[in-house]
């Protein structure tokens, strides 16, 4: 009970640090950076851009979710129960974890009849951005020696650019939550289409996330009091 007790103590005192670390921290210039919001409802906002040398456009999304860091990054590395909230889900599992801040992970989704499935492989990478006052969690396609072998499920797709940006805010108890992706399911599904249906992604994502960090099995993620202890040793 005492070390249950220590270790809640300390996942408040890291997210308390966290979301004073900077107080004059502002989060991400959307417009400044050429996106375009196109979409504001149920506290989810969604943009667009286009990208150079992209025929596939990239969509973001933002939304204050009312949880820690913590129980959003378990969610984002939960497998077992991904086909609660991830649109499209099949499969997924960790392919390697070089360290706590970093783990290379496959993900395959089960597409519309006649469209062949997507899997991916791609290396998450957390890391703290002091300017902004957030955990950034980078994502992005990688080629890997485990990983299933490309056509196992349908057809592989690229993973360009992938970012979550994470801001604790309420003394940590909530958690304002910025994605961006840019990802190409390659195949020879039409432009028009790609960029039709994954203009939803960031509202079905956050939606889906804001439930699923309220369930009773969600836990906190080590990343935050582990991952980030240099960041709390410095904080004044």
């Amino acid at each position: 009970m005492v070390n249950i007790a220590f270790k809640n103590g300390l996942i408040a005192l890291a997210l308390l640090a966290l979301s004073t670390t900077n107080l004059t921290a502002k989060t991400f210039d959307w417009k400044a950076n050429k996106w375009e919001q196109i979409d504001d409802s149920e506290g989810i906002k969604v943009f667009r851009k286009a990208f150079k040398n992209s025929d596939v456009k990239g969509v973001a999304g933002a939304a204050l979710i009312e949880a820690p860091a913590s129980k959003i990054i378990w969610v984002l590395m939960d497998h077992d129960h991904k086909d609660q909230w991830v649109d499209k889900f099949y499969k997924a599992h960790t392919i390697e974890t070089p360290n706590l801040l970093s783990s290379v992970q496959y993900a395959a989704f089960d597409m519309p009849l006649f469209i062949a499935d997507r899997d991916f492989v791609y290396r998450y990478e957390f890391t703290y951005d002091d300017k902004l006052g957030a955990i950034v969690v980078d994502s992005r396609s990688v080629t890997h020696p485990s990983a299933p072998a490309a056509k196992t499920v349908g057809v592989r797709g690229e993973i360009v650019m992938g970012k979550y940006r994470l801001y604790p805010r309420d003394g940590g108890k909530s958690t304002y939550v910025e994605v961006e992706y840019l990802a190409d399911p390659k195949g020879s599904l039409p432009v028009w289409l790609v960029n039709l249906v994954q203009k939803s992604w960031p509202f079905k994502t956050l939606k889906g996330l804001k439930k699923q960090v309220k369930k009773p099995f969600v836990k906190d993620h080590p990343i935050i009091t582990e991952g980030f202890r240099k960041y709390l040793a410095t904080d004044k």
